[in-house]
Formats: structure tokens, sequence, C-alpha cells
């Protein structure tokens, strides 16, 4: 009888152990499943970071250019300015003779005017 318990214990054992194998094979297989998504997840997670960097360096070079646009236009407009008023001045005495021309004439008109009368 102690074979038989023997072989019964052992029999037992067996059985415990092909389920603890089945119950690991089983976790494995979860583990192996998660571990797969997980890595699809990350994976996603990176492309979006690197979509969402690509995005902001393009926006930050476009703001870049477009400052350095502006910043150029406006030099060139200071120097148009420059130029203006530079060519002005030579404007400012040929207006003064202009005005001494007209009141020349406004005198001679009312002259003109007074000797009529």
């Amino acid at each position: 009888m102690d074979k038989a318990k023997s072989i019964e214990e052992y029999m037992e054992r067996i059985r415990v152990l092909d389920a603890l194998e089945q119950q690991a094979m089983g976790l494995s297989r979860m583990l192996t499943t998660y571990t797969d998504r997980l890595q699809e997840r990350l994976e996603q997670r990176v492309g979006i970071e690197e979509a969402s960097e690509a995005v902001a360096l393009g926006s930050i070079a476009n703001l870049a250019a477009a400052v350095e646009r502006s910043t150029q236009q406006k030099r060139a407009l200071i120097g148009k300015c420059r130029q203006l008023d530079g060519e002005m001045q030579s404007v400012q005495p040929v207006a003064a003779k202009i005005q001494e021309i007209k009141q020349l004439l406004d005198v001679m008109e009312y002259r003109r005017r007074q000797q009529g009368a």
C-alpha cells in the first residue's frame, strides 16, 4: 500500500506541476501580450512626439524667417526715409524760391488792379 500511496502522491505532484506549468505558460503569454502592447503604444507616442517636435521646429524656423524678413524690410524702409530726407533738403530751397515768386506775383497782381481801378 505504501507503494500505491507513493504512486498516487507522485501522480498528484505531476498534476500539480503540470497545472503550474500551464499557469506559467499562460502568465508568460499574458506578459508577452502586455509588453507587445506597451511597445506599440510607446512607439506610437514616440512617433507623435517626433511629429510634434517637427511641427514646433518648423514653426520656430518660420517665425525666425518672418522676423528676419520684417527686420530687413524695416532697415530698407529706414534707408528710403534717409534717402527721401536727403532729397527733400534739395527741394526746400526750390520751395522757398517758389514762395518768393508767388509773393512777387501777388504784389504784381495787386499793383495791376490798383492801376486798373
